[in-house]
């Protein structure tokens, strides 16, 4: 590979490989706070284990 190649590769990839990564971020960032996810995350957050755990660790 020359010189010139691997400096546009270089300068490529961190530009390019930044603003993918920033998206992907962004993106995800998105997903977890979309209004309609709100139940299900406080639903999660007020119960660690599922009722059916809490079920049959009371009978034991």
């Amino acid at each position: 590979m020359t010189s010139q190649v691997h400096d546009f590769v270089l300068y490529f990839s961190k530009t390019f490989g930044a603003l993918y990564l920033f998206s992907v971020f962004l993106i995800a960032l998105v997903w977890t706070y979309w209004p309609t996810r709100r139940a299900m995350y406080e639903d999660a957050a007020h119960s660690p284990l599922g009722q059916e755990e809490i079920s049959n660790e009371t009978r034991n």
